[in-house]
């Protein structure tokens, strides 16, 4: 599926900026719940939403799984590399603060969480929608309870918040589309128009239930 993923989001990265509201959204509440400072990695970075916001004095380095979302950063930011997620190219404690935005929960989190615990000095910053999220569309966003345990034995301080989709009927399917978010990877083939337009006439307010958590890791 990470090849999959690569070449998906790779080829939203034109129209993420214009589509990506919620997770726009969700990037400004990240960065004022966390309040970082000093060098940052901003891990699944897409466009660089997270890093638009970032205090005066930090320094942004980004890492995205799709080659086109890292050459838009780059230019925009500076230094991005292609990376995975689940095996992240840097040494131990690398970053003061990193922090993941929309993206995790198309890793395994079992690996994602120990590597961003593993390159964080100081703290780790996370969002994400999680169980509870689009309702209907059979996508196996991860329990909020998942993700705090496997960060057990540091102090946490999170909340739960919904991030609404501004958008219904078939620009909620451009949504999807253009933020390179359609793959779902419990369905085995594509949705015929039918199912696709009975599917977006079950959701009523399209609403990501997003996890903001911060985890100090000194």
């Amino acid at each position: 599926m990470k090849g999959a993923y690569s070449l998906r989001f790779s080829r939203s990265a034109q129209t993420y900026d214009k589509w990506g509201v919620p997770q726009k959204e969700s990037a400004r509440k990240l960065v004022s719940f966390v309040k970082p400072h000093g060098s940052i990695l901003d891990l699944g970075c897409g466009t660089g939403f997270v890093s638009s916001f970032l205090p005066p004095g930090c320094v942004p380095f980004g890492l995205d799984i799709a080659p086109k979302m890292v050459e838009i950063f780059h230019r925009r930011f500076g230094r991005a590399v292609v990376g995975d997620a689940e095996n992240l190219p840097f040494k131990d404690g690398s970053f003061d603060f990193v922090l993941s935005n929309f993206s995790l929960h198309w890793t395994d989190l079992s690996k994602s969480l120990r590597e961003v615990v593993r390159v964080a000095r100081v703290g780790v910053g996370l969002a994400l929608p999680v169980e509870g999220s689009l309702k209907g569309l059979d996508f196996p966003f991860p329990k909020e309870e998942e993700v705090i345990g496997t960060l057990g034995g540091l102090k946490l301080k999170y909340e739960i918040r919904e991030v609404r989709i501004p958008f219904e009927g078939w620009d909620l399917v451009r949504f999807f589309h253009h933020t390179g978010s359609s793959l779902n990877p419990n369905r085995r083939r594509p949705l015929t128009k039918k199912e696709i337009l009975n599917l977006i006439n079950s959701i009523e307010s399209p609403t990501f239930r997003m996890l903001f958590l911060y985890a100090r890791v000194v």
